[in-house]
Order: C-alpha cells, then structure tokens, then sequence
C-alpha cells in the first residue's frame, strides 16, 4: 500500500461546490459542540469541557466530515513515473557451420568461445547492458557465453532475414549498436547490403572464417528427379566448382552403393573452375535408392569432405494408369488429358468407342487401370451389359462424366450411383462453377481456384435441380449470374470398399482451359483442379485404423516428427494407444520413442538427425489389439554450407560502412578490450527517460480514509472520558 503524498492532484469543481463540502462539517461540529446547554457543558466523569475544548473537538470533526465530503468532488491524483532506460549493446554472431570450415574444428571454436566470453566481461566491466543473438536461418536469442557455449552447426545463412527479426525486437529502443560477427557468406535470402528494415543503430562488423583461397573442389549443386520408374533412364546433373586448381585434371562419379555407375574427366579451364556434367542414369531396383557422386580431390585439397554428395530418388514400378472411355471424341476429354498428361507419374490413354474400339483394348483398360473417366457411357451398353454395372462390378476408381442427353435420362431414373435428375425437361442451362468452401476432402488452394473460377467461362448442362445422396460431398455448386446456389454439379464420394466416384455433370471444361491460360498466361490454375482430383480417385487406400503421417524426405536442418491417428473398433480416436516407434539407420542403428497424445493426434519429435536413409516401424496396442505401419524417410543434406569459398569480409566492411559503424577487425587480429575500446569511443547514447504517466481516483487513495477515520476517532476517545454519552 503506497502511503506516499501525491505530488499533484486534478480537482474539477466549481466556487459553490467547495463551499459545499465544508458545510456538513460545519453543521455536524455545532450540532455537537456549538449549542449551550448542560449536556455539554457539564458531565458525570470529567468535569465538563472548557470553550477551547470545545473548539478542538469542533475543528476535528470539522477536518474528518470535510476530508469525507472532498471525495465527493471525484478528484484525481497524476503519478508520474520515471523509468531509465540505459543504452544495450547487441551481440550478432554467425552460428553457420562454414565458420569452422577449413579450420581444426572443435579447437577453433573454443577459441572463438573464449574470445566472445572475454568480449562479454569487457562490455559488462563498462557497465554497458548487452543483448545475445545468433542466426543461421533464423534468428534466435543466446544467452551470454559465460552462461552457455556458442554452437557453429547452422545447415544455412539467412542473415537479411534475421535482421529483419532483429529489427522488429530492437524497434523504439535505446541501442547502442550492432556488434555483428560473420564471416560475410550468404546463402539465402536478398542480399544483407539492401534489406529495407536494417535497423537504425550504428553497425560494428568483426570478421569470423577464414579469408585466404586454397586449392578446393566441392559439389556445388545436384539436380536429379524426385521419381524415376523401374527400368527407365532419368537424368542427373552435378555442377563441381574448383579453386586454385588450373590446369589439373578432375573426375566426378557416381556410385550405387559400391557399383560405378558413370564417369567424366575434364581439365580444369582457370582458377575459378564452373564444370556442368549431365549424366542418364537407369532405374534398377524399386524403393528409395541412394545414389552417390564423388569429385576427385585435388593435389594439395585442404577439405576433402566436401568432395562427395548422395542423394535419393524413389523407383516406381509403373506409372499410374488413367484411361478415358469416351462415347465419342470430345473437347473435354482433350483438356483433362493435357492437363494429365504433365504429370510423370501418370500414364494417359484414350479410346474412343465409336471408332468400334478392339475389345480386347476396352477389358485390358479395365483390368489394368487406377481410374476410368467415364465420358458420356451412363445409360450406354458395351458386350450386352451397362456400363455402370460394368466398372461397378470390378472396383473401379471412376469420373463419370455426362454431357449427353442419355446420360441425362439415365440420371432421371434409379441408378447405382445415388444421383437423380428431378425434372424431365430437355432444357439446358448455362452456369458458373462455385467450389464448395467446406470441401476438405481434396487438398486444393480453394482461394486461387476459386478466384480464378469467376471469371471461367459458363458450363452447359441440365436445366434442373440434383438429388444427391448423403455418400456423396458437394465439390463444385451451380451459379447463376450473382445467385449463388446449393445446387452441386461435381461430387466425389469414398466407398467403404474404397473405391472412389466422381460424377460431374454438364459439359464446358475446355473452355475453362483456355480462359484460365488468358487469365495467366498458365495453364496452371486449371491443371491443378484437374490433378488433384484423379490423384484422389487414384489413390485407391482403405481407412486404416493405425497410420503414421511424416514427410518422406526431410531436410537436415529440420526436425524428424512422425504424427499418428489411431481409431478404436468403434471408430473414434482413441487417446489411450500404447505406440512406441523404432528409427533405424542403413548402419542398424536404432532410436526407440514413444508417441504422446495431444488432444487431436499423436506425436513425436526425433530432432535433427543425420543425412541418409532410415526405415521406421511403429507398433501400436490398443485395447488388446495390436497394429503395424512401416515406412521409409530420407533427411537430406544440401551440404551449402561446406563450399570452399574464403570468408568474405568485404560484405562485411561495406555493411558497417552503410550502417553508421566501422569494421573492427578479424577476431584473430584484436584483442576483445580494443574491440570494445572501438565501439565505445564512437559514442554511447545517453540514458533514456520514459515518462509513464498514471491517473487513479481520490476514492481509492487509502490514506485520506485512514486519515478521516483517524480524526474520528480521537474526537471520539476525548469526548468519551470528558463528556460522556
């Protein structure tokens, strides 16, 4: 309770008012205290009270009845507060692992460790306040070195992203400067020397790494394909940078595990040598397969691990097949087999039935086909049985399409697919697309086509209304001009079988094509309705009531998490399954966990783990029933760090020299007291004065009633032993 004076108060009152709140004192002391008479005059115990007496118990009663009636005014009292704010320093290191390459590693950073400890005691002994950060590819506070050791095992450099972080937490504040130590070499992000949001403190650069050239060849880059089929060729090409290596000779392989799979010499060209090889290399086995490329090391090579680089690609035994089964040619079914046609992973093949199609064609489709897109076949027979019962019969994954009037009819009566067509009217109608925004079934980027469908071209089709059974989810709703309507016209629906059907009704999807082309100069927006959409009807799995959930392949930098859903008999998930997983490396070594739940699903954080391959198994219990799912993972290394380019401390000089501050010198070169000798002599801001200024009701200022109780009493204890009641 703060029983201090308030150093101003705010009182809004008129003459009359003040007047007012003396007069029931006034009142309340004569009443008393004022009047003859013997009561007051005279008493049992005392004696009596003399004029003067009575006057000071009147002046007391007076003071509480007006300290009481004041409050009525509703006064304020004004705080003003002053907090200081001394300037801080802040301390920006580099954590990528290129500050420890080409130097003894582990030796090196207890140098540097040491160093930033010392520089810390140095600024602490000049009672400057100092802030912690470091960056790779994101920023991240540290705590002082004394407290805990810097870490140089960052896979990127995002230094423009981090001082953009950096901005956002020093904005408004009293700093003193930037203290960055790097060793000048960006790997992603804009370029550090132009980011809009630097921040607007002097910026002191140290210099990290190693600036001197050797004699290095590292892989630059390699692109190869994510997929590749079982005995196809696919290309892969390494692009090795050489340094100090004129005029020798070099070789780049590649290797499945310790099988040669090809090879190239060339002769280095200059000192700063860019060599591109392109090699076609075939599929052999199926699964994830590692493949390795080797660069020959050099005469007098100081880093020879950068020298080699794997990577894995996943071998399919096919494609996936997609066959349309048309009535007829039709623009439709073109524009669905462009689109269908960009993906790898997917074969497409048309047959026409009126071209009397070789019926041996037709059965081997339906025998050897992940989806039929049924094009105008409703209420059409083949070999003396309806199409519908046909591929129903068989388990086909099917996109029925009607366009036709046959079609139409066939959908005015009772069917196998539970959709109806409530009139019989040969009218048609022209309508625009509206997706379905609670559609979650496949995952499309809803706002992008969804914008861009306004402005598509109108679908031809049935003038009349659909019933659709409650197996089927609405992807796409008639409408008309601005009314936007809950008549669907494309659905999908999942059997408990498994098998999926699609049916979509009317005609126009050419016309989206190309005006999606006119909107973008892309076919993109229109590809990516079409397939995501035969990627669902492909993809063909039963539920499952165990399955893990994780990425296939995984970046070094990032954390190996596996999510699991686990469903009881009853299908609801269950928040009590016992799922322990085993992560098991190419050398058999295994990393045992246990998922936990989180109120939705299950989880598990691994952490960073090394390049290469790793097969999981994850075994389930759950109410006296157990549960298996296996799969494969790859955590890939970009190796972008480990390059042989020296430390550029130029970037360095030219970003202190923009930012108000000096380049200090390498840290090998100065002692940490002359570094901070140099940031302190180019002047410290002052301390800061914040003043905060607060409001609080009379009322609620406790001292003014302890005090108005106060006088209350005494008046109470005198009048007591000197007049009585």
């Amino acid at each position: 309770m703060d029983l201090s004076l308030p150093s101003q108060w705010i009182i809004e009152a008129e003459p009359l008012q003040w007047l007012a709140i003396g007069t029931p004192g006034i009142a309340a002391a004569w009443w008393l205290y004022g009047r003859r008479g013997a009561s007051v005059e005279m008493t049992s115990t005392g004696g009596g009270l003399s004029v003067v007496g009575r006057f000071g118990l009147s002046l007391i009663r007076w003071c509480a009845f007006t300290l009481l009636t004041f409050l009525l005014l509703e006064p304020l009292i004004r705080e003003i507060e002053l907090q200081k704010e001394e300037p801080t320093a802040v301390v920006l290191v580099d954590q990528s692992s290129s500050i420890l390459t080409r130097t003894d590693g582990e030796a090196t950073g207890v140098k540097l460790n040491d160093w930033f400890e010392r520089l810390n005691s140095e600024l602490r002994s000049l009672n400057v306040k100092t802030e912690w950060y470091g960056f790779d590819q994101n920023l991240s506070e540290l705590t002082t070195p004394e407290q805990s050791s810097i870490r140089w095992d960052g896979t990127q450099t995002n230094l423009s992203a981090s001082i953009e972080n950096l901005n956002d937490r020093i904005e408004n504040r009293n700093i003193a400067g930037i203290i960055l130590a790097s060793d000048g070499l960006v790997n992603r992000g804009t370029d550090p020397e132009y980011v809009a949001s630097w921040p607007l403190a002097a910026t002191y650069t140290i210099g990290l790494g190693d600036t001197t050239s050797r004699e290095d060849r590292w892989i630059e880059r390699v692109n190869h394909n994510q997929i590749a089929y079982l005995n196809n060729s696919f290309p892969v090409e390494a692009i090795i940078q050489s340094q100090g290596m004129e005029g020798q000779r070099a070789r780049i392989q590649i290797f499945q595990g310790n099988e040669q799979l090809a090879e190239e010499e060339w002769t280095c060209r200059s000192d700063q040598d860019l060599h591109r090889i392109r090699f076609m290399i075939t599929a052999t086995a199926v699964g994830t397969i590692g493949y390795r490329i080797e660069a020959s090391i050099g005469n007098n090579e100081s880093d020879s691990q950068n020298n080699q680089r794997s990577f894995y690609v996943d071998v399919l035994d096919s494609r996936r097949l997609v066959t349309c089964i048309s009535s007829a040619p039709h623009p439709d079914i073109g524009a669905i087999t462009m689109a269908l046609e960009v993906l790898d992973a997917y074969e497409v093949h048309t047959i026409y039935l009126n071209g009397l199609a070789d019926a041996s064609t037709v059965l081997n489709a339906l025998e050897t086909s992940d989806v039929i897109i049924a094009h105008n076949l409703m209420g059409r027979t083949w070999g003396g049985q309806e199409w519908e019962a046909r591929i129903s019969s068989q388990n086909i994954n099917a996109w029925w399409m009607a366009t036709s009037q046959t079609s139409y009819n066939h959908l005015r009566i009772n069917n196998g697919l539970g959709v109806r067509l409530t009139n019989t009217t040969d009218v048609e109608q022209n309508f625009r697309g509206r997706m379905n925004p609670s559609y979650g079934i496949i995952d499309y980027e809803v706002g992008t086509i969804g914008e861009a469908m306004r402005s598509w071209p109108p679908m031809t089709g049935p003038m009349e209304s659909m019933e659709w059974s409650k197996s089927w989810t609405p992807l796409l709703f008639k409408q008309l001009g601005n009314v936007e309507t809950l008549d669907a016209f494309w659905a999908t629906r999942i059997k408990s079988s498994g098998e999926r059907t699609a049916l979509t009704i009317g005609e126009g999807l050419w016309n989206w094509r190309m005006r999606s082309y006119l909107q973008s100069q892309s076919h993109d927006t229109f590809n990516q309705l079409i397939q995501r959409h035969v990627q669902f009807l492909a993809a063909n799995d039963l539920r499952e009531r165990f399955k893990i959930q994780t990425e296939s392949r995984i970046s070094s930098e990032s954390h190996v998490i596996l999510q699991a859903e686990a469903y009881d008999a009853g299908w609801t998930m269950s928040a009590n399954a016992q799922i322990e997983v085993i992560l098991q490396d190419t050398a058999g070594i295994e990393f045992i966990k246990s998922m936990r739940f989180d109120g939705e699903r299950y989880q598990l954080d691994f952490g960073r783990m090394s390049e290469g391959k790793y097969t999981w198994t994850a075994n389930c219990a759950m109410a006296e029933e157990t549960f298996q799912d296996r799969g494969i993972l790859v955590v890939e290394n970009m190796r972008i760090e480990q390059t042989g380019w020296p430390a550029d401390h130029d970037l360095l000089q030219r970003i202190s020299a923009k930012n108000g501050g000096v380049f200090i010198g390498t840290w090998e070169s100065i002692e940490p007291a002359d570094a901070v000798l140099t940031f302190i002599q180019a002047g410290m801001p002052g301390t800061i004065l914040h003043e905060q200024v607060s409001l609080q009701d009379g009322v609620e200022w406790i001292p003014i009633l302890m005090l108005a109780l106060l006088l209350l009493a005494i008046e109470w204890i005198i009048r007591r032993r000197t007049v009585g009641y």
